[in-house]
């Protein structure tokens, strides 16, 4: 049995990047529906719910860019496995350096997912895919 709609937050500043995986998303037949925010300050305002966000709701899923504008990817990490209520949802860090893995380091193995972005369309659909996979097979929050 699949899972239902996953609510995907990204953070993603490269307007090229997000219309191409929003697409990639559509051919993997990702069940999705994604609210992007383009800078680390923007997206801990939608995860703490401040300012226009106080209605927003809570993301299944976080995609995360490491070099963001205003507070950096790693910020932003920081602000989620420190906050009770956030460390259970699951990160996904999706750069284009394959050196900061480190940034995981202190989550939940089974909960977070490093990947480098593709340089490719089909890189982008089979990223898609990763992460379709990778949801599928989350085990329950608090597991």
């Amino acid at each position: 049995m699949s899972k239902p709609v996953i609510r995907i937050l990204w953070v993603e500043d490269n307007i090229g990047d997000i219309l191409l995986i929003k697409e990639a998303f559509r051919q993997a037949g990702l069940n999705h529906r994604l609210n992007v925010v383009n800078d680390g300050a923007v997206a801990v305002d939608y995860l703490f719910r401040r300012g226009r966000f106080h209605r927003a709701g809570r993301p299944d899923l976080v995609i995360l860019d490491l070099n963001l504008p205003k507070k950096s990817g790693r910020e932003v990490a920081g602000e989620i496995k420190t906050d009770q209520s956030l460390s259970q949802i699951p990160l996904i860090v999706l750069t284009s350096s394959s050196h900061d893995q480190d940034v995981l380091a202190g989550y939940d193995p089974n909960r977070c997912l490093y990947l480098v972005k593709p340089t490719s369309f089909q890189g982008l659909i089979d990223l898609a895919k990763q992460i379709k996979s990778f949801w599928i097979s989350l085990p329950p929050a608090g597991e």
